[in-house]
């Protein structure tokens, strides 16, 4: 009797197995059908576009022979549309045959003599305008039936070389269909041999026969599970390159941290998260979006050292938050809660952390897609940074960090006509840093730059979100203030020029000595309309605060 028992859990076993088997067979040889049905109508592709573009060369051709012999403007017409059509047909064919060096070349060559029989009818169009038919006939010498013999060989080996490949490839598809025929030969009947050994086993052993059937139900069980999650995984990789294609179209990290909080939300419903990004300094990560409500809650803010995950670069995972946990997660009142912290890391780079949790830990087991979501996001935060840190640099001033002169230029325009529109004022300031060059000649050019970027925070400090301070050029900036009317700028002129006064600047372990400011002030529309003018008389009044004994605001 044990050995009948014994027999009988072979026989299941192997039998799971030769399905297992049968069914990953199948889906090798699908993939295999899938992949040589692309490959051939990518060939079909490819010949069907040297078709046409031979066609098109010849009613060009035969366009072009028609105006000569008739000298009827619709030939023309028809000879220009199948001219125009040639060179797109070519792109075409070029970027189909990318991916086959030998036909690469063979489309190199191909154009080039293509582009040469367009310049030899096109010529010989020209010496029918001047010359008339005589001139044609002679403007057809044996260049151009070597170039169209050459093209019409070039295509040829182009077509042949396709032709072979979809002759490699019918034999791929007829080993493919080979293996699912043996498959389907040898492994099914097998299957359903093993299976009816099973079946008889089962009969004999009566009294363990309500076991037996247990043990087959668990069996569909598992196969039925089986299905689902690959149903499940491929709805997963329908989203995640869904997901992926529109991560790529996001403008900002915000619109990513909420594309990424709509994803997960949906791809597990139950489960709340929380994304985290690490600060510029390193030394924490700040809660950025949350989604869901969290059964073990998350500090807003952690430090490095708080989180397993962040610690050792990789995802910590747990089952039931009681038995562990990071200190950056509350205590939870009750068994069972499981979280995830996985960090967001590119470039080698921790760039934040998300965090999952629920009462189900169901989620844990499609781990695999939240990190590759994950991954997705962290490459995408990093190239949003890298993008806004490239368009800083394109419009600030590496030394003081305001903004520089080309983005003066582009601002001063629009914020004059968002102004006039509103019929709002707007004033303009031109400040410059008195005695800079002997001061530069006495300290040196690290001293210098020491003040400048001194400055250029005094200046930030002193202005509104709206306002715009900028490097001129050298000790120059220059100060626009939105809706602010002359009273106001004079005001604030004034105050910049005080505060200047006072300002300190430490280098090199000593204080630099104290400098001072003249500043020249204008305002739209009494003083100008267009940021030329203002500059203009703004700058005039800097110079008489220069002439009049500096460290002072003078008015345009």
């Amino acid at each position: 009797m044990q050995t009948v028992k014994e027999r009988t859990r072979f026989g299941l076993l192997f039998a799971a197995l030769i399905f297992i088997g049968i069914g990953a067979g199948i889906l090798y040889g699908a993939q295999r059908l899938i992949g040589d049905a692309r490959s051939v109508a990518h060939s079909n592709e490819v010949m069907g576009r040297l078709d046409e573009l031979e066609a098109r060369l010849r009613d060009a051709e035969s366009a072009q022979r028609g105006y000569i012999l008739s000298g009827r403007a619709d030939y023309l017409a028809d000879y220009h549309n199948s001219r125009e059509r040639v060179p797109v047909l070519v792109d075409g064919i070029d970027a189909l045959v990318v991916d086959n060096q030998a036909q690469v070349r063979r489309a190199r060559q191909l154009r080039a003599k293509i582009e040469t029989r367009l310049h030899q009818i096109t010529n010989t169009l020209l010496r029918y305008e001047s010359d008339g038919i005589p001139g044609a006939r002679a403007a057809m010498d044996s260049d151009v039936f070597e170039t169209s013999s050459a093209i019409r060989r070039l295509k040829a080996q182009m077509v042949d070389a396709e032709r072979a490949l979809l002759e490699q490839r019918a034999a791929s598809t007829r080993g493919s269909a080979n293996v699912l025929r043996a498959i389907a030969l040898l492994g099914i009947p097998l299957g359903l041999a093993v299976t009816l050994g099973v079946y008889l086993l089962l009969v004999r052993e009566i009294r363990r026969r309500s076991d037996a059937e247990a043990a087959a139900r668990e069996v569909q069980g598992q196969l039925r599970e089986g299905n689902a999650e690959l149903q499940h995984k491929s709805a997963d990789l329908r989203a995640l390159s869904r997901y992926g294609g529109m991560l790529q179209g996001c403008l900002d990290a915000d619109e990513a941290l909420q594309l990424t909080a709509r994803m997960l939300s949906t791809l597990r419903p139950g489960t709340a998260g929380t994304i985290y990004r690490m600060r510029n300094s390193q030394d924490h990560a700040e809660a950025a979006i949350h989604w869901g409500r969290h059964r073990a809650a998350s500090a807003e803010s952690l430090l490095p050292d708080a989180c397993w995950g962040l610690r050792r670069n990789q995802p910590h995972l747990v089952s039931d938050v009681s038995a562990s946990r990071c200190s950056h997660v509350s205590a939870v009142d009750h068994d069972g809660v499981a979280i995830a912290c996985i960090p967001l890391m590119a470039q080698g780079a921790q760039i934040g952390l998300l965090y999952l949790s629920d009462d189900d830990d169901g989620f844990l087991s499609r781990i695999d897609i939240i990190e590759a979501v994950a991954e997705q996001l962290s490459m995408a935060l990093s190239n949003l940074s890298l993008r806004e840190r490239l368009r800083l640099q394109s419009i600030r001033d590496p030394l003081t960090g305001l903004f520089n002169r080309r983005y003066l230029e582009e601002s001063a325009t629009r914020e004059l006509a968002r102004c006039a529109r509103r019929e709002l004022p707007l004033s303009l300031m031109m400040l410059d840093i008195d005695h800079f060059k002997a001061f530069n000649d006495v300290h040196g050019h690290t001293g210098g730059d020491a003040l400048l970027a001194a400055f250029g925070t005094l200046l930030a400090e002193h202005s509104r979100g709206e306002d715009i301070a900028c490097r001129y050029g050298g000790e120059e900036f220059t100060l626009i203030l939105p809706e602010a009317p002359v009273d106001a700028a004079l005001q604030r002129a004034e105050a910049i020029r005080a505060a200047v006064e006072t300002m300190r600047v430490q280098h090199m372990g000593r204080e630099l000595p104290r400098v001072t400011v003249s500043i020249g002030v204008a305002a739209f529309p009494a003083h100008g309309d267009s940021p030329e003018s203002l500059l203009r008389v703004a700058d005039e009044a800097l110079y008489r605060a220069k002439h009049n004994g500096r460290n002072r605001v003078e008015c345009a």
